[in-house]
C-alpha cells in the first residue's frame, strides 16, 4: 500500500484536474448556446433566399442555369466534399465518427476533399486522401464571413469546371443520445428543391435586370447558407460531444478521489496503528 503522502498528492493532482474539465464543460456549454443563438437570427433570411428562388423558377421555368447541370457525361467527372470536424480533440467519438464516415464515403483516387477543421485535414493528408487545403480563410471560425469565403471558392472552382458536384459532410445532433454525420449535395442544385411553394403572395415581385442575373446572386447566398447551417450543426454536435466527454471525466475523476480518500484514510489507520503498536512494544520491553 502507498504511504498517506503519495495517495494525498495524488488526490490533489486528481482534484486539479477535475477543476479543468469541469471548466471546459462550461466553456462547451456556453458555444453550443452561442451558436445555437447565431443560426436562429440567421435562419429566416437564408429560408427567404429559397423562397424568392423557387418564385423566380415558377415565373421563367425555361432558365439556362449553370448551377442546375449536373455534366454526367463529361468525363473525368470530379466529385468534391467539404467535411467538417474539430481543430482540436477531447471531443469523445466525435471526430472518430466524422473519419469513419468520410472513409466509407469518399473514393481515395478520384475524389477532392476540402477540410474544415485542422484533425479530419491531419487524417486525409497521412493516409493520401486528395486533399485541397485552399478554402479561402485563414482560420476556422464559425460565422457567416469565413461561410461566405468557403462558399465562393467552391462556386468559383465549380463554374470553372474543376469540380463536377460538391457534397458537404458535416455531424448533426439527431438527440441529446445520437450525433450522426451527414452528407447533403451542395452543388448542381436540384429543382425539386424549389418546387414547394411558400404560399405567400409573389404578385408584384419584380425581378431586375434579369431573372438569370438574380437567381445567380441568390443561388451563391443560397450555397452560403447551407455550407454556414452545416457549420453550426457541426459547431453544436462538436461542443456537445465535448461537453458531455467532460462531463463524464469529472464523474470519473470524482469517484477517483473517493477511492483515493479512502485508501488514504485507510493507510493513515494502518500507519497510526503501526506506531501504536511499536510503542506498546518498546514499553512492554522497558
Amino acid at each position: 500500500m502507498a504511504n498517506p503522502r503519495e495517495i494525498k498528492l495524488h488526490i490533489k493532482g486528481v482534484n486539479e484536474t477535475k477543476k479543468i474539465t469541469k471548466a471546459m464543460k462550461l466553456i462547451a456549454a456556453v458555444k453550443l448556446k452561442k451558436a445555437r443563438e447565431m443560426h436562429e437570427i440567421t435562419l429566416p433570411f437564408f429560408k427567404q433566399i429559397q423562397e424568392t428562388m423557387t418564385e423566380i423558377l415558377k415565373r421563367v421555368p425555361d432558365m439556362k442555369i449553370e448551377y442546375f447541370n449536373k455534366r454526367l457525361d463529361k468525363p473525368n467527372r470530379k466529385k468534391a466534399y467539404i467535411v467538417f470536424s474539430s481543430d482540436s480533440g477531447l471531443t469523445g467519438g466525435y471526430n472518430i465518427n466524422v473519419i469513419k464516415f468520410v472513409t466509407k464515403l469518399v473514393d481515395k483516387e478520384n475524389d477532392i476533399v476540402f477540410p474544415i477543421g485542422n484533425t479530419i485535414k491531419n487524417f486525409l493528408i497521412r493516409n493520401g486522401y486528395n486533399v485541397n487545403e485552399n478554402v479561402g480563410f485563414e482560420a476556422y471560425d464559425v460565422n457567416v464571413k469565413v461561410a461566405r469565403k468557403i462558399s465562393r471558392n467552391i462556386i468559383k472552382l465549380f463554374k470553372e469546371g474543376q469540380i463536377d458536384e460538391v457534397e458537404l459532410i458535416y455531424t448533426e445532433m439527431e438527440s441529446a443520445m445520437n450525433l450522426k454525420p451527414h452528407s447533403i449535395k451542395l452543388l448542381p442544385l436540384e429543382k425539386k428543391d424549389f418546387e414547394n411553394s411558400s404560399g405567400k403572395d409573389y404578385s408584384e415581385l419584380e425581378i431586375e435586370p434579369s431573372p438569370e442575373i438574380v437567381f445567380d446572386v441568390l443561388t451563391r447566398k443560397y450555397v452560403k447558407g447551407i455550407i454556414y447551417g452545416g457549420m453550426v450543426e457541426a459547431f453544436v454536435s462538436e461542443n456537445f460531444s465535448r461537453m458531455n466527454a467532460m462531463d463524464n471525466a469529472t464523474s470519473n475523476a470524482e469517484k477517483m478521489v473517493s477511492k483515493l480518500t479512502l485508501n488514504y484514510n485507510r493507510a493513515r489507520q494502518a500507519a497510526i496503528t503501526q506506531e501504536i503498536t511499536e510503542i506498546i512494544s518498546g514499553a512492554t520491553n522497558v
